[in-house]
């Protein structure tokens, strides 16, 4: 696989010194491993080699791989999550927990000021946090699979649409992307339309049309 190429791939993840299943693409497999999650959305994942969407262990093993291969591997902290940095674990007042209406429970992960962490401990009016990824020092085992290449423009189009967590009716004609977006917003937008002539290089122009009028329309050229 090489920069720029749409795949979909399954995926299981692991800790190495435990075993534990951390992230999967597979049903089934989640329920059997006790990790099922009923608002999770299992199947193939979305991957645009190049785009730093997934770890880079998996990135460089999935350039050495063609559609239908799949490959165990492991990874080392610097290729997965990172190393631990202890400089990320604060402590911080418990009357911010409460002001953000917050109760920190040691062992829970929550979000303060926009910024995801782990309780590690509460005493004395003080919160001791780590901010550091759940994994991140930990060494991981990946088995991966190539499923599919997405080659069309326009399914590659719907595919980004996807990926970006939007929702919407899109076309293709010629070097013009026509993007109607259910919820939609200037920013959106320039994100929408940065990530299509990046990734899908067929497309020169972006129009957004409004959903509320096929006639407002919001062209954009390179």
């Amino acid at each position: 696989m090489n920069d720029g190429d749409f795949i979909e791939i399954e995926f299981v993840g692991k800790v190495k010194d435990t075993g534990e299943v951390f992230d999967l693409t597979d049903a089934e497999l989640a329920k059997k491993e006790g990790v099922f999650d009923k608002d999770h959305k299992y199947g193939p994942a979305l991957v645009i080699v190049g785009s730093n969407s997934v770890v880079p262990g998996i990135e460089e093993k999935i350039k050495e791989l063609k559609v239908g291969e799949e490959a165990e591997f492991e990874i080392k902290p610097d290729k997965g999550f990172g190393k631990r940095d202890p400089k990320v674990v604060q402590i911080i007042s418990l009357n911010k927990f409460y002001e953000q209406k917050i109760n920190p429970v040691p062992g829970a992960f929550v979000n303060i000021d926009g910024k995801n962490c782990k309780i590690q401990s509460v005493s004395g009016g003080r919160v001791r946090v780590d901010f550091n990824h759940p994994l991140a020092g930990r060494d991981l085992l990946y088995k991966v699979k190539i499923v599919r290449q997405i080659d069309g423009a326009k399914e590659r189009l719907d595919s980004l649409l996807k990926y970006l967590s939007l929702e919407g009716e899109s076309s293709i004609e010629g070097e013009k992307a026509r993007v109607k977006l259910k919820n939609s917003n200037q920013i959106v937008e320039k994100i929408v339309e940065d990530s299509i002539k990046k990734w899908i290089q067929e497309v020169k122009t972006v129009e957004f049309v409004k959903p509320d009028s096929k006639e407002t329309e919001k062209k954009k050229e390179i």
